[in-house]
């Protein structure tokens, strides 16, 4: 039987490398997952590090946050060609050394289907990546996607996920407005 724990980590820092400087040392191996707290179930999800939780391959609603963002990728055209102000992110799967995170990179510039930007957060599954890399991700392989600026966000559907799954008072540290 196949087993779901966790095995997938989600990049859930709002800041594009704002949490970056608390660090994770980094190593070639990917990071290991907690185990569950006492009395969650073992597909819950788990916080890593203090922007950083994994979830499960089937988390329902973190999946359909995903569909959501993807979906949703033509609002993420009309922003950008209507000039919204704001930084552009999308969130993508990332793999190295045998694990996926799923990872925020800021936009630089678009080709045809794809999106050029610089990796916005430290890997934490490996060093073959850094934070600042220039990357180009097809379209299709996008999860969700954010304009943020300020306190404003719009899309984020996996950020929202995140939220909804941490404490209130947690979330509300990050006084972010999510917008559609």
């Amino acid at each position: 039987m196949r087993n779901p724990v966790l095995a997938i980590v989600f990049v859930a820092a709002v800041g594009y490398g704002f949490f970056n400087a608390l660090g994770h040392g980094r190593s070639d191996k990917p990071m290991a997952i907690p185990a569950a707290a006492p009395g969650a179930s073992q597909t819950a999800p788990r916080a890593m590090t203090e922007n950083v939780v994994a979830y499960s391959t089937e988390d329902k609603a973190m999946q359909a946050a995903k569909n959501k963002g993807h979906s949703t990728l033509p609002r993420f055209h009309e922003l950008m060609a209507a000039g919204t102000p704001g930084t552009y992110t999308v969130k993508f799967p990332l793999t190295q050394n045998g694990a996926t995170e799923h990872i925020w990179m800021q936009l630089t510039g678009l080709g045809d289907g794809t999106f050029i930007g610089l990796l916005a957060d430290e890997p934490v599954n490996g060093t073959k990546y850094k934070m600042g890399d220039r990357m180009t991700v097809a379209e299709a392989d996008v999860e969700d996607w954010m304009v943020k600026n300020g306190g404003e966000v719009y899309g984020g559907y996996t950020v929202r996920q995140a939220f909804a799954d941490m404490p209130k008072e947690q979330a509300a540290k990050y006084g972010i407005t999510f917008k559609d």
